[in-house]
């Protein structure tokens, strides 16, 4: 074989591999094998010189128990692959974490720069909730308001629109989420500890007090969600750690 061919075969073949296995990986996903999905894809990331290697850091971010973590692969993809078709879903999804950590001006911001830098998202209909429920949880109720009744207007098969005209029906749009609860002990040691080993884990976690019928009991609470599918696609995750739990709302 002529060294040429030898050299470009070289070169092809890893990316034809890559390819495969990050396909693999993403039917890992979409079948909720999240434990084998999250190996792959920690492999190929060591490629970060590859075509694809955006889409390892979104996926990554999807299967992010922590937060913070998501939200580095996120960035991983708006700042050093602009052009990837991940980009802007992956802005999408940095705003939804800042809302759910009430820090909504700084979602304000980020969904504006993503409308800029992406004008014909495919997601402009979810972007303008989310606008909108920011800009209620910076006072600009008018503005919030006004965006979710443009997003009615525009997108009246939407599934965000379905949401936008029960939200606004609602005293405080800001302060609905969803949990998920891992455990609920009667002494409150028992709570700690086990929060404590769900930390080694690298999940974030809190204790939260109930009354049940004269009676406290602790509660383990993980995770703070905008919507029910959020809660459920996060649950689905933990599901394949082991850990076992129930969507509640929160308070």
């Amino acid at each position: 074989m002529p060294r040429n061919r030898i050299i470009f075969a070289c070169l092809i073949i890893p990316c034809i591999l890559f390819s495969q296995d990050i396909d693999e990986a993403i039917r890992l996903f979409n079948a909720f094998q999240f434990s084998r999905a999250k190996d792959i894809f920690y492999e190929l990331k060591e490629d970060a010189d590859h075509p694809r290697i955006g889409e390892v850091y979104y996926y990554l971010g999807r299967l992010s128990l922590n937060p913070d973590s998501a939200t580095h692969y996120y960035y991983r993809v708006v700042n050093d692959h602009p052009q990837s078709r991940y980009a802007d879903i992956s802005y999408l999804e940095i705003a939804k974490i800042n809302i759910a950590r009430k820090n909504f001006a700084t979602a304000v911001g980020i969904l504006n720069r993503l409308l800029k830098q992406y004008p014909e998202t495919e997601y402009r209909d979810e972007i303008m909730f989310w606008q909108g429920i920011s800009l209620i949880g910076v006072d600009k109720t008018k503005e919030g308001e006004g965006i979710l009744s443009a997003l009615q207007n525009s997108y009246p098969k939407s599934v965000w629109s379905e949401r936008a005209a029960n939200i606004t029906q609602q005293k405080d749009v800001t302060q609905e989420y969803y949990t998920i609860q891992l455990g609920s002990y009667s002494k409150k040691e028992n709570a700690e500890k086990y929060a404590a080993s769900l930390r080694d884990k690298g999940l974030q976690v809190r204790i939260v007090e109930a009354m049940v019928k004269g009676q406290t009991y602790y509660r383990v609470w993980t995770g703070r969600f905008l919507s029910l599918e959020q809660a459920k696609e996060h649950m689905l995750k933990l599901d394949s750690l082991g850990l076992k739990g129930n969507v509640v709302r929160g308070s």
